[in-house]
Protein backbone atom coordinates (compact mmCIF):
# COMPACT_ATOMS: atom_id res chain seq x y z
CA UNK A 1 0.00 0.00 0.00
CA UNK A 2 1.44 3.43 -0.91
CA UNK A 3 2.41 5.78 1.89
CA UNK A 4 2.64 9.56 2.17
CA UNK A 5 3.64 12.40 4.45
CA UNK A 6 1.04 15.16 4.67
CA UNK A 7 2.17 18.78 4.78
CA UNK A 8 -0.39 21.45 5.71
CA UNK A 9 0.41 25.13 5.49
CA UNK A 10 -1.27 28.47 5.94
CA UNK A 11 0.41 31.83 5.64
CA UNK A 12 -2.15 34.07 7.31
CA UNK A 13 -5.03 33.89 9.76
CA UNK A 14 -7.22 35.26 6.99
CA UNK A 15 -6.37 32.26 4.80
CA UNK A 16 -7.44 29.98 7.63
CA UNK A 17 -10.82 31.70 7.86
CA UNK A 18 -11.32 31.60 4.08
CA UNK A 19 -11.90 27.84 4.00
CA UNK A 20 -8.31 27.09 3.04
CA UNK A 21 -7.24 26.50 6.62
CA UNK A 22 -5.49 23.55 8.19
CA UNK A 23 -8.67 21.57 8.93
CA UNK A 24 -9.91 21.94 5.34
CA UNK A 25 -6.52 20.84 4.02
CA UNK A 26 -6.46 17.88 6.42
CA UNK A 27 -9.92 16.78 5.26
CA UNK A 28 -8.94 17.09 1.57
CA UNK A 29 -5.76 15.05 2.11
CA UNK A 30 -7.70 12.38 4.02
CA UNK A 31 -10.24 12.09 1.18
CA UNK A 32 -7.45 11.86 -1.40
CA UNK A 33 -5.50 9.27 0.59
CA UNK A 34 -8.59 7.13 1.06
CA UNK A 35 -9.52 7.34 -2.63
CA UNK A 36 -5.98 6.38 -3.66
CA UNK A 37 -5.58 3.66 -1.02
CA UNK A 38 -2.72 5.51 0.67
CA UNK A 39 -1.62 5.53 4.30
CA UNK A 40 -0.59 8.87 5.81
CA UNK A 41 2.51 8.03 7.86
CA UNK A 42 3.11 11.47 9.31
CA UNK A 43 1.60 14.95 9.28
CA UNK A 44 3.33 18.33 9.47
CA UNK A 45 1.67 21.69 9.93
CA UNK A 46 3.28 25.03 9.17
CA UNK A 47 2.03 28.49 9.95
CA UNK A 48 4.32 30.65 7.82
CA UNK A 49 6.26 33.35 9.57
CA UNK A 50 8.54 36.09 8.33
CA UNK A 51 11.49 33.92 9.40
CA UNK A 52 10.34 31.01 7.20
CA UNK A 53 10.16 33.36 4.20
CA UNK A 54 13.67 34.61 4.91
CA UNK A 55 15.07 31.08 5.03
CA UNK A 56 13.74 30.26 1.58
CA UNK A 57 11.66 27.34 0.38
CA UNK A 58 14.13 24.52 0.94
CA UNK A 59 15.17 25.41 4.48
CA UNK A 60 11.57 26.07 5.51
CA UNK A 61 10.43 22.48 5.00
CA UNK A 62 10.18 20.01 7.90
CA UNK A 63 13.20 17.68 7.88
CA UNK A 64 11.54 14.57 6.33
CA UNK A 65 10.16 16.74 3.53
CA UNK A 66 13.54 18.39 3.03
CA UNK A 67 15.20 14.96 2.71
CA UNK A 68 12.56 13.84 0.20
CA UNK A 69 12.96 17.10 -1.75
CA UNK A 70 16.73 16.63 -1.93
CA UNK A 71 16.38 13.01 -3.10
CA UNK A 72 13.87 14.00 -5.80
CA UNK A 73 16.21 16.60 -7.30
Amino acid sequence: MPTAIAYYRVSTQRQGRSGLGIEAQRAAVARFAEAEGMIILQEFTEIETGRARMLGTDQGRPRPLQDHWNEAR
